[in-house]
């Protein structure tokens, strides 16, 4: 017997636990407001200690980059499970696995990347979450998705043993569970949603033009930031966090730094963002001139992007290659400045979120 659910390449694949939830999401049509409109700010953070950038997005909205996400979102429901409790009723996790695919539901849990070929890891104390959506009982197979070696999201096909066995471990050697992200396993399917439920209805364009203004706004940095983070100094929301990537490429030799990790998907996001922000302009505002501009924001994004591989490839950024980096950010900045005015002029002009006099 084989079973393998729905899903989607995501949209955004810079950090798994954001990609997963993309990837079951955008096999509904009905999700991709909610969806577009809670990727609309992005945060650029950076970390002094280890000297690191990372973005987060979500802003007021929904972190994102924690397990609050599956939380949070209307669009499915979880299922949790203690790692321990399982591990200690002496249960194979392969058939729990496979009852849940049987009733839609797909599999996010910590294995031993050791155990995993696609990672490419020798480490047996290294953690990473898997995401699996399908089995294949003939051929001994799970289907799953993560960032594998080559920092690639990707979608693999895992052996029964080499999974098992990457479960196992994880209790085995006592390491830690990451709750902050999966509470040990989770089961995710997709939830019925009814209109009274919601607090809006992201179908209705009366609905989703305020809240849509609402994240622009706060991109431009005229609203208040999260009560969850605004304390955090090191944190930079929205248009703002150019200024912060602006002084790190310049200042960092960034290809010979540790967290090169963290550098690169900083940059892929950037990326992404874009992205993003085209299909809010195609797909919610259906305007023309709004997504050219976007898709031009997106290749300029994508020169970046190639600037920065080129220099890990080469594993050297001279200053004239950084400062080079530096004024396409500066240029991309003003674009998208522009480019965010003019979608609140848009949605002011619609007859739709005009109020009723």
């Amino acid at each position: 017997m084989k079973k393998v659910l729905p899903t989607e390449y995501p949209i955004v694949t810079g950090y798994p636990v954001i990609a997963n939830a993309l990837s079951i999401l955008q096999t509904k049509e009905e999700t991709t407001n909610w969806i577009l409109l809670n990727l609309i700010v992005p945060i650029v953070m950076y970390e002094e200690k280890n000297d690191k950038l990372m973005i987060d997005l979500g802003g007021d909205h929904t972190p994102w980059n924690t397990r609050y996400l599956y939380d949070d979102c209307p669009y499915l429901t979880v299922y949790r499970y203690d790692r321990t409790w399982f591990c200690q009723q002496k249960q194979d996790i392969l058939p729990f696995i496979k009852w849940n695919i049987d009733h839609e539901k797909y599999i996010y849990s910590d294995v031993c990347e050791k155990y995993i070929p696609e990672y490419n890891c020798d480490f047996s104390d290294k953690l990473h979450d898997l995401f699996i959506y399908g089995y294949d009982e003939e051929e001994k197979l799970l289907f799953g998705s993560d960032f594998f070696y080559g920092e690639k999201y990707r979608n693999i096909s895992i052996s029964f043993d080499d999974y098992r066995k990457a479960f196992d471990s994880v209790e085995e050697q006592g390491l830690p569970h990451r709750v902050e992200q999966t509470t040990d396993i989770m089961a995710i399917t997709h939830r019925k949603l009814f209109n009274s439920w919601l607090a809006v209805d992201y179908e209705d364009p009366k609905c989703v033009l305020p809240i849509l203004k609402e994240r622009i706004l706060e991109c431009l940095g005229k609203t208040n930031v999260s009560y969850m983070r605004r304390y955090d100094e090191n944190l930079v929301y929205g248009i703002k966090g150019y200024d912060l990537l602006q002084k790190y490429f310049q200042d960092k030799n960034f290809c010979e730094l540790k967290y090169t990790y963290y550098n690169r998907m900083c940059i892929q996001f950037l990326v992404e963002h874009k992205m993003v922000l085209f299909k809010i302009c195609n797909k919610i505002l259906k305007n023309d001139c709004l997504s050219n501009q976007a898709k031009t924001l997106f290749n300029l994004a994508s020169i970046i992007k190639g600037c920065v591989l080129k220099a890990m490839v080469k594993q050297n950024c001279s200053s004239v290659e950084r400062q080079s980096i530096v004024n396409h950010l500066n240029n991309i900045k003003k674009q998208e400045l522009t480019l965010l005015t003019d979608m609140l002029t848009f949605i002011d002009e619609q007859e739709l979120y005009k109020p009723l006099i």
